[in-house]
């Protein structure tokens, strides 16, 4: 651990109440947006996207080693899979959240960021032999992935200002990612009933830079003359006031050890159920890193103190991963359509931080920024995902579905920083086609929610008090995926045998070419049919002369015969 500080003329602790009062007269506090507390995936493939994650029973190529490593014994022996997410756009609006000047109409604070693009892959493999009860698949299957659940890039620039005209801003920029790497084992030990276990190593990512201008109190001085001459955006100089910098640049990485327990139960020829249980995370390192930046002049007062203060720390690092469940079923409707509904539920997690405080610097002026929440605390969600899978033609299909996307984010008291908590719906669709063993699809998301933070209360007198905003949140991405090796089946009870069908008829042509009996008896085909050919021409020159006597005319006809009866009387 290192820590740097130089503070002089003044004790931090004094500039607690001028910071925070400052800050939250322009922006609601804690505005970190990042989706970590939203837990419904749709960056893993285009067919769980398309059907809007409704996948734990239905488990139907790559994906499976995240919503149900247990479907992986039904996928093709080899498979190699990806997506990526060619657009992506999140809008953020909060009620009344500026107010850009005193006495003004509260205005809203639009955000608006367009995140990375995160991508999904997967690869399969089959173990051992295959077995003829199980459609001559294999009962081991493993899989290796690597993909991001979320990669948010959110970044605002406020600029307001009070009744002397001072311009005064604030600005910040955040990272928020997630990403794991994972290995996946399938086992089918019945015909019917398929266990499977996936291991990730989980990294979560944070960079949150912030930048406060703010000046206020103070007096104008129109002796100066007008405009001032030091500052010709000002009518007046303004003399007496106070000017407060500071500027953050906070960075972490957590690293946790995740679980996924699938089991998978096929009910008859049409039914599937299955059942995902991931345990809370386990950490296995982290760390965060922290500079803070701090001038404080007062030229309130005289002579003007002055405070100045620099951190530099490194500390540990915090971010929790909740259980999860899942539940879900498919079900066949026809040969060319399925159904699926699925069952989230998120555990809550206690009351911590993401990182320790600095030492020796008062936590309440929030020096790992103003605008970014460090409670690691969640409530209980739960969420639905309803999708369906349709086959229009033999190489073209659609899939569509419906999802909520409940936020975990706590309750907090509207004097404490808090994360945005929206609570989302949306649906999503895709539009694929496959040839052979190789396929492409293209998808669109669409997510929609309501929620509420704490912020400054514009509605009153009172510059300190504090209430709830709305929020108001869209969120679209545009998606490309494809797979290279057939998936499971689209529908059936079971899973499709083409592959194993084309093997065993490529085996028997094979067999066709290196048996003597086969080969003698095509060679007596062979001279059969030359011989049938023959015959035909034969019958064909025949044919033709029967014509050609047919079309004498009858005098030639008589001269003829009468001919043929002088020779036969000269011949006898």
């Amino acid at each position: 651990m290192r820590c740097r500080r130089v503070i002089s003329r003044h004790c931090l602790g004094r500039l607690l109440l001028v910071v925070c009062w400052a800050s939250a007269f322009t922006l609601p506090a804690g505005i970190a947006v990042a989706d970590s507390t939203h837990y419904q995936t749709l960056q893993l493939g285009e067919r769980s996207r398309g059907m809007a994650a409704a996948y734990t029973a239905y488990a139907a190529d790559g994906a499976a080693i995240w919503y149900n490593p247990a479907g992986l014994p039904l996928l093709e022996p080899r498979l190699l899979q990806g997506s990526l997410a060619l657009f992506q756009l999140r809008k953020i609006e909060i009620e009344g959240a500026v107010l850009p000047r005193p006495g003004s109409d509260p205005a809203n604070l639009d955000i608006e960021s367009s995140p990375s693009l995160p991508i999904f892959a997967a690869a399969t493999f089959a173990l051992g032999k295959t077995r003829e009860e199980y459609g001559n698949r294999h009962a081991f299957q493993i899989a290796i992935s690597a993909f991001q659940t979320y990669n948010e890039q959110l970044g605002g620039d406020v600029r307001f200002m009070d009744s002397f005209e001072r311009t005064n801003s604030i600005q910040f920029f955040q990272v928020d990612r997630q990403t794991y790497l994972g290995v996946g084992f399938g086992w089918r030990p019945l015909k019917r009933f398929l266990a499977g276990l996936s291991i990730f190593a989980s990294n979560r990512t944070l960079d949150h830079v912030e930048t406060l201008a703010l000046g206020f109190g103070g007096r104008q001085n129109p002796s100066s003359g007008s405009p001032c001459p030091t500052n010709p955006q000002l009518p007046f100089c303004v003399e007496d006031a106070r000017q407060i910098n500071r500027s953050t640049n906070f960075n972490l990485s957590a690293w946790h050890l995740v679980f996924r327990l699938g089991l998978m139960q096929l009910i008859g020829k049409r039914w599937r159920v299955g059942l995902m249980f991931q345990p809370p995370g386990i950490p296995i390192g982290g760390k965060s890193e922290l500079r803070f930046e701090l001038s404080d002049i007062n030229a309130q007062v005289s002579p003007a103190p002055s405070t100045s203060a620099l951190v530099d720390v490194s500390s540990n690092a915090n971010s929790p991963v909740p259980w999860i469940l899942r539940l879900g079923t498919s079900y066949v409707l026809t040969k060319k359509a399925t159904v699926a509904l699925d069952l989230q539920f998120v555990g809550p997690v206690r009351s911590g931080r993401i990182t320790d405080p600095p030492p020796g610097v008062d936590p309440a002026l929030d020096a790992t920024g103003v605008f970014l929440v460090t409670e690691t605390a969640r409530k209980f969600v739960w969420n639905i995902s309803v999708g369906a899978e349709v086959e229009i033609t033999p190489n073209i299909f659609t899939r569509f579905g419906f999802l909520t996307d409940n936020s975990g984010a706590i309750d907090a008291p509207l004097d404490e920083n808090r994360e945005l908590s929206v609570d989302r719906f949306g649906f999503s669709a895709s539009l694929g086609g496959h040839k052979n063993a190789n396929g492409v699809s293209v998808g669109l998301t669409a997510l929609f929610g309501r929620g509420y933070t704490n912020g400054t209360d514009f509605s009153t007198e009172d510059p300190t008090a504090r209430g709830s905003l709305a929020v108001r949140e869209r969120f679209f991405i545009i998606s490309i995926g494809g797979d290279v090796g057939r998936t499971a089946a689209t529908v059936g009870t079971t899973v499709k045998t083409r592959k194993a069908e084309k093997a065993a008829k490529e085996g028997a042509e094979v067999e066709e070419d290196t048996t003597p009996e086969v080969q003698e008896a095509r060679q007596n085909v062979e001279e059969a049919r030359k011989r049938l050919k023959d015959a035909e021409n034969e019958l064909e020159v025949v044919e033709r002369e029967q014509e050609d006597l047919r079309n004498l005319n009858e005098s030639d006809q008589g001269a003829i015969q009468g001919a043929s009866g002088t020779a036969i009387e000269t011949f006898r």
